[in-house]
């Protein structure tokens, strides 16, 4: 025990002090006649009253011993039940080494005990004893944040798992929140297998074709010292990247970034492969893991590529060009091959006609080809050029023609590679287009294309209200699997059918589109006298552009792609994008949505959602129940019925019986400068000299402030009174 004497006055108090006694040295030589008796007695009057204006206070002190603050996360999820190659749970394992090392643990460090699973609570030693595996999975982010608001920080933190948990998004801000240690103790069977797990993948929801985008993976190789292990990026059967490694230790993680080309519109599938040949005795194995990219249009690159000036072209081009969602390139034929000059070409201003480039270099670079009334043999091309162009349609790309006098058989594609794409089968007649005023009949009312009204009636009353196109271009047969949208109301093929006017197919993985007139720019006209016919031109031209690329199939509103079997965690989060005609995000304010979600019981719920980011919603599901799960999400925008999508999902609930997740324990370590050890393996006295050493501290036992005593007051009334008598008494007045 320790004691001291200390005052409390304030800077003011002491400077009152000193001033009093100040005043009393200089008053001395005044006392000095005075006997010894009342000197003393002025002297214990000055000394109460000074020591009560510095306010002393006595002190009494102890040394105590401060451990370091320990907190001792439990994981009580579902994969907890497991045994492994013990006869106990792996929680019970967990609990049991606990209360082993009980009395070491709390002489070397103040602990506190969590048991965790969508959160952390803090229990006792007997709380601990009667701890059972949850159902809920647990959820790293919120138990370290729940750490931090239980009280005092802790120094260090020792989570007792088996990794059987998502890490998450969040977990990263959790651990610099919490801003210590984690040392993680696998809890897992004693023998490791010799195994080979893809743990991860990561890769984005939606990318842009033609773009490239990255896919992350990590793969946990168990005993596999000095075995390749192949990793392969597959799409089908094709293998878009590969990766080999060699692992140097018992237990390795390892992370392989592939690069992907976004070669093709919609859901693409993807599939990660690890794999290690046989070799001698060990059997070979094999590890995969599927996931989903969305594949969507950010702009159309379109190649313009026009025989002569027309008022089409002059149309057709500013239409293109003036859309922010087109990058386009054109070329117009200003001066044929045949055409005399009185100069030379070096002497003119007009570039020459860059065959090779269009047909050769920059092809494959392009969304959609555009030919317009361009005669092919007029200018002696290879026919190896139609035969990429023809490659182009076969691998995806887009190809539109449009008709005039100098296209089709005059413009000498007649047994071309590339009649072998039109929907139609050219004459063999040069003299195939006919100049005349038509106005084209409606031949496939239903298809999606011509759909430009709101209703089917809307959209009869606008091709009923459209001006006579001029000149049309006359085929032999409209192929097998061609559609003919549009037709000559009198004429017919050569086969009897009506003569085709715009005619579609499928070639390969792309499409064709032949429109036999080049007087499409009429229509433009007719929206100065018909209101309703303002926009037509507009919106005909830009679905043709969807159609040919594709993007008039791909869904505006569309679910990100999901596993087929969701992770066993609460909620489940899907995610809901909503595009404009563009494929521009959709602002929520803008839109209308309503879900229905339908369980495996039958019943039916509206799940909530909210804008994560512009045109990008979140649903949470909760409550979930074993089976597959559906929901359906319908759009409406500017006042109409957008889009629908629905995603189906099976969540199977928690396992019992997840393997250890190594890696998942040593990400949370290795983030936090911690360490991982199994647990069966784990050395206390090692795991406690990690920890912050005890150390001493003084701690105050009592506190007496001697100033505060009623009496001082009365001690100098009588000190005074005392003076006052002796000076009467012995004549000092």
């Amino acid at each position: 025990m320790i004691g001291s004497v200390g005052v409390e006055s304030v800077p003011f108090e002491w400077g009152a002090a000193a001033l009093f006694l100040a005043a009393l040295a200089a008053g001395w030589r005044f006392l000095k006649p005075l006997p010894v008796s009342i000197r003393v007695l002025r002297l214990s009057t000055a000394a109460v009253l000074a020591g009560l204006l510095l306010k002393p206070v006595l002190s009494r002190f102890e040394e105590r011993s401060i451990r370091p603050r320990l907190a001792v996360v439990v994981d009580r999820g579902p994969s907890m039940r497991a045994e492994d190659d013990f006869k106990r749970s792996r929680l019970a394992r967990a609990v049991a080494w606990l209360e082993e090392n009980r009395e070491v643990l709390e002489r070397a460090a103040d602990v506190s005990l969590f048991a965790a699973a969508e959160g952390a609570r803090r229990v006792d030693w007997e709380d601990l004893r009667k701890l059972e595996p949850d159902n809920a999975v647990l959820e790293p982010s919120s138990v370290f944040s729940d750490l931090l608001a239980s009280g005092a920080p802790p120094q260090r933190v020792w989570l007792l798992s088996d990794g059987a948990f998502d890490a998450g998004e969040a977990l990263a801000p959790a651990l610099s929140r919490l801003g210590v240690p984690v040392d993680a103790l696998g809890v897992g069977p004693k023998r490791i297998p010799r195994s080979l797990v893809v743990s991860q993948i990561q890769s984005p929801d939606f990318v842009f074709i033609h773009g490239r985008f990255e896919a992350s993976a990590a793969v946990e190789a168990n005993r596999l010292e000095g075995e390749t292990v192949r990793l392969e990026l597959r799409q089908g059967e094709r293998i878009a990247a590969s990766r080999t490694f060699s692992p140097r230790k018992a237990f390795e993680v390892f992370h392989a970034t592939f690069s992907v080309d976004a070669s093709a519109l919609g859901t693409q599938a993807y599939t990660l492969r690890a794999s290690v040949p046989r070799r001698g005795a060990s059997a070979a194995l094999d590890a995969s893991r599927s996931f989903r990219v969305e594949v969507i249009r950010q702009k159309y690159r379109i190649m313009y590529l026009a025989g002569r000036p027309s008022f089409e072209y002059t149309h057709l081009r500013a239409q293109l060009k003036g859309d922010p969602n087109h990058e386009l390139v054109s070329f117009v034929i200003l001066r044929n091959p045949e055409d005399i000059s009185p100069v030379g070409d070096n002497e003119l201003s007009l570039i020459p006609f860059p065959a090779t480039e269009i047909f050769v270099k920059n092809l494959f670079q392009f969304d959609l080809f555009i030919l317009e009334n361009f005669a092919y043999d007029r200018f002696n091309l290879p026919t190896s050029y139609l035969q990429n162009l023809k490659s182009f349609v076969a691998q995806g790309g887009a190809l539109l023609i449009v008709g005039g006098e100098n296209a089709f058989t005059k413009g000498g594609y007649r047994g071309t590679p590339l009649e072998e794409t039109f929907p139609v089968s050219l004459l063999p007649e040069q003299d195939d287009f006919v100049a005349e005023l038509f106005k084209p009949t409606v031949a496939a009312a239903d298809h999606p294309f011509l759909a430009l009204g709101d209703t089917p009636q809307e959209t009869a009353a606008l091709w009923n209200s459209l001006p006579p196109l001029d000149g049309y271009a006359r085929f032999s047969d409209v192929k097998p699997g061609s559609d003919v949208l549009l037709a000559h109301p009198t004429d017919k093929t050569v086969s009897g059918r009506p003569q085709p006017v715009l005619a579609v197919r499928e070639f390969g993985r792309g499409k064709v589109m032949l429109v036999g007139t080049d007087s499409t720019w009429r229509w433009k006209l007719a929206g100065g006298r018909d209101w309703r016919l303002a926009s037509f031109y507009a919106r005909f031209w830009s679905r043709a552009v969807q159609y040919l690329t594709g993007s008039l199939e791909l869904k505006k509103v569309k679910f990100s792609p999901l596993p087929d079997r969701m992770p066993a965690r609460e909620p489940a989060v899907l995610s809901l994008r909503v595009f404009d005609e563009h494929f521009r995000a959709v602002p929520g304010v803008d839109v209308d949505l309503k879900l229905v979600w339908n369980r495996p019981d039958g019943s039916t719920v509206s799940p909530a959602t909210y804008e994560r980011e512009p045109g990008v919603f979140q649903i949470e599901l909760t409550e979930l129940a074993e089976g597959v799960h559906k929901v359906r999400a319908i759009a409406r925008y500017r006042g109409h019925v957008w889009g629908e999508d629905s995603v189906a999902f099976r969540w199977e609930g928690p396992r019992g019986d997840a393997p250890l997740d190594r890696g998942r324990l040593q990400e949370i370590s290795g983030a936090t400068q911690g360490e991982f050890r199994d647990l069966h393996r784990a050395g206390l006295d090692a795991m406690l000299a990690s920890l912050p050493p005890v150390r001493k501290e003084r701690a105050v036992r009592s506190r007496v402030h001697a100033w505060d005593w009623s009496g001082w007051l009365a001690i100098g009334v009588l000190l005074l009174l005392a003076e006052w008598f002796l000076r009467r008494r012995l004549g000092h007045l």
